[in-house]
């Protein structure tokens, strides 16, 4: 394989439970502004929610409590890793409101709609459809917005928190190491077909398709020493790390200089992390079908 490609039916960042692990407890982190922006957008009890790009299901699981058993909640997911765990979780929960099927957003066409069990993908039955990190590894963005235009209801809202300036992911003030882990994750990213600042494209992109632009808003993260911010970037940088090896887009003793460079950082009271920008978007599909 040429750097950056991955097997097919795989992601870039894997699937293993090392993986699993990291996004639970970045599900944590990102929580109350993923909750505080569903909140803005109207989501309540008795709702329909697409939930798209689901991974594990945390997501799906927290929109599953908020529209109760009176709502419904679908989530998408390919991997099929994530979809077992996902049905798992819900199953554990006693949610019999949310349903996880396997589908690949990425695919060149909208799925099937659904039979009579829950608003069909496509039939304008939802009211709210949300994805966190799914567009910026989507060759293809058109699949993905079709489906979203046509899966809501006139006046059901899209909520998105994809990346919008991934450069600025960084150590400071000794951060030559983890600039090099950036600019590789980043030609990962891209190697792979993806957009890691696609947000900056989507406003324009929804718009054309008789979306209003209700919310742009920045999400910016800084950590320092050992707060839970820092501690996810160094995950991130430690597991994402061994897969930029394995491209070749890095080396281990890349990775050992910043290994270094993270261990110095904790014990020093100005160090501080930067993540890449999150860009908070809230679109809502025009009142006419």
């Amino acid at each position: 394989m040429t750097p950056g490609d991955t097997p097919a039916g795989s992601y870039v960042l894997g699937t293993e439970p090392e993986e699993q692990e990291r996004l639970r407890l970045q599900h944590e982190l990102w929580r109350p502004a993923a909750t505080a922006a569903w909140e803005r957008a109207g989501l309540g009890p008795g709702q329909r929610v697409l939930d798209l790009g689901a991974g594990p299901g945390f997501c799906a699981l927290d929109l599953a409590r908020i529209v109760g058993p009176g709502g419904q909640v679908l989530a998408l997911e390919r991997s099929g890793a994530y979809v077992a765990a996902a049905r798992a979780a819900a199953a554990q929960a006693g949610f019999h409101q949310l349903e996880v099927r396997a589908v690949d957003l990425g695919g060149p066409a909208a799925p099937a709609p659904l039979g009579n069990s829950a608003p069909g993908i496509g039939t304008g039955g939802f009211d709210l459809a949300w994805c966190r990190w799914l567009a910026m590894f989507l060759p293809r963005l058109e699949p993905l917005l079709d489906l979203v235009a046509t899966s809501l209801r006139p006046g059901g809202v899209l909520v998105a928190h994809e990346y919008v300036h991934w450069n600025t992911f960084g150590l400071h003030p000794d951060g030559a190491a983890i600039a090099r882990f950036r600019d590789a994750a980043i030609a990962s990213f891209r190697g792979a077909g993806g957009d890691p600042d696609v947000n900056r494209r989507l406003p324009s992109l929804l718009a054309a398709r008789d979306f209003g632009i209700e919310e742009l808003l920045p999400l910016p993260v800084l950590g320092r020493g050992g707060d839970p911010w820092a501690r996810w970037l160094e995950r991130f940088v430690t597991l994402y790390g061994n897969e930029l090896i394995r491209q070749g887009l890095w080396s281990a003793e890349e990775a050992a200089a910043a290994a270094a460079a993270m261990a110095r950082a904790r014990l020093d009271p100005g160090a501080y992390w930067v993540g890449p920008t999150v860009l908070a978007l809230r679109a809502r599909r025009g009142q006419h079908p």
